[in-house]
C-alpha cells in the first residue's frame, strides 16, 4: 500500500529497464537510492510522504475543530448549578465513534489520505490519546477548567517562555560540555575539534610540567649555562594556556549548574505566582492546546511507523536485489582473471 499512499514514491526508487527480458519487466534502483542508508532519507525527504502526511495531519485538525464542542461541553456549567455534568466515558465514545467515521468509516472511503492507517491504529492512537489523559478530562468534567490542570511546562511556555528558553540552552550547554569531559576520559582521546579539554591525567602532568618550566625559566635567567630561560618561559607560557583553556570549561560548567538551579527555583516560584492569575477560560484555551497536542502526538507516532515499515521494505528489496546478476558476474570473472594472474606468476600457466 505504500506505492498508493506516497505518490511517486515509486518512481524516484526503482526505474524501468528498457526491454523486457524473457518477457518480463524489470526494474533497478535509481541513483538516489546508492546504499541501503540512503534509503531512510530518501523516503522521509520525498514530497509525496511528506505531502500526504500533511494532508492527514490536516484532516485530523479539522476533525478535531469540529469535536471540541464535545470536549468543552465536558466542564460544569457555571451559570447553571443544576445542569447535568458530562459522563467522560459517553465523550470518548463519541469522540472515538467520530474519529472513526472521519477516517475508516464508510465517509473515509473516497479520500486516499485516509489508507495512511487500518482502522486498529487509528483506534490506537485514540487510544493512547485517552490513556495520557483520562484523569484530566475526567477532572475537567469534576470541577471545569482549573489552573491546576496546567503542566508547569505549558505555565512557562505560555507565560514565561523565556525563562523555559533559557533553562533548556543551560541544559544543552552543561550537556555538551559534560559530553566533552567524558570523552576525555576515555583511551586514545584525541582533541581534533581543539575544544580545549584535557584528559584528567594529562591535566596533572601539565601542571607538574608547568612548575618545572617555571622553576627553569628563574633558574636560567640567573644561569645561561643551563640553557635559554626564554625557551622554558615559552614553554611554560603555551602549558598555562592550556591549562587556562580546560580551567575554562570547567568553571562554566560549575557556573551552569549555579544557574540551573538558580534559573529552576526561580521557575517554581513564577509558575506557583502565575497558576494563581490564570483564568478559566486562560486555563481552557491552554488546556484544550494541550489535548490536541497529545492526539496529534499520539496519530504522528503512527505515521512514523508507516514511514518505518515503507523504508523496512524497500530495504528487504535492497538487500535482495540490488546486486544484480550482471555485477555477480562480473565480479566473478575480475576474481578468476586475478587468480589467473597468480597462477601464470607461480608458474601454473
Amino acid at each position: 500500500h505504500f506505492w498508493q499512499n506516497y505518490p511517486g514514491l515509486i518512481d524516484s526508487c526503482f526505474t524501468l529497464r528498457p526491454a523486457a527480458e524473457h518477457g518480463t519487466h524489470y526494474a533497478d534502483f535509481t541513483p538516489a537510492l546508492h546504499n541501503q542508508r540512503a534509503i531512510a532519507d530518501h523516503v522521509a525527504q520525498h514530497p509525496g510522504v511528506q505531502q500526504r502526511q500533511a494532508q492527514f495531519m490536516a484532516q485530523l485538525g479539522t476533525w478535531w475543530q469540529a469535536h471540541l464542542p464535545i470536549i468543552e461541553a465536558l466542564a460544569p456549567d457555571a451559570t447553571n448549578q443544576h445542569a447535568t455534568n458530562r459522563n467522560v466515558y459517553a465523550v470518548r465514545a463519541a469522540l472515538l465513534d467520530g474519529i472513526e467515521r472521519t477516517f475508516v468509516g464508510a465517509e473515509a472511503a473516497a479520500t486516499p489520505a485516509q489508507t495512511l492507517l487500518t482502522r486498529y491504529q487509528v483506534r490506537g492512537a485514540f487510544a493512547n490519546f485517552y490513556q495520557a489523559l483520562a484523569s484530566d478530562l475526567k477532572s475537567i468534567a469534576a470541577s471545569g477548567w482549573g489552573p491546576d490542570l496546567i503542566p508547569d511546562d505549558d505555565i512557562l511556555q505560555s507565560q514565561f517562555p523565556q525563562v523555559l528558553a533559557e533553562l533548556e540552552a543551560q541544559h544543552a550547554r552543561l550537556a555538551e560540555l559534560q559530553a566533552l569531559f567524558a570523552a576525555a576520559s576515555e583511551e586514545d582521546f584525541e582533541d581534533s575539534e581543539d575544544t580545549g579539554v584535557l584528559p584528567a591525567d594529562e591535566v596533572k602532568a601539565h601542571k607538574a610540567t608547568l612548575k618545572d618550566a617555571k622553576g627553569m625559566a628563574k633558574t636560567a635567567k640567573r644561569d645561561p649555562s643551563l640553557g635559554d630561560w626564554k625557551t622554558f618561559q615559552s614553554e611554560a607560557e603555551r602549558i598555562e594556556a592550556q591549562l587556562k583553556r580546560h580551567k575554562a570549561l570547567e568553571d562554566e560548567a560549575k557556573t551552569l549548574k549555579a544557574h540551573i538551579k538558580t534559573t529552576t527555583d526561580k521557575k517554581d516560584a513564577l509558575v506557583e505566582q502565575a497558576r494563581k492569575k490564570i483564568s478559566a477560560d486562560e486555563a481552557r484555551v491552554i488546556i484544550i492546546q494541550r489535548l490536541g497536542q497529545v492526539l496529534f502526538a499520539s496519530v504522528q507516532h503512527y505515521l512514523r511507523a508507516d514511514q518505518r515499515a515503507c523504508v523496512a521494505a524497500i530495504e528487504n528489496l535492497w538487500r535482495k536485489y540490488a546486486v544484480t546478476a550482471k555485477q555477480i558476474e562480473a565480479a566473478r570473472n575480475a576474481a578468476a582473471a586475478e587468480l589467473q594472474k597468480f597462477l601464470v606468476e607461480l608458474g601454473y600457466a
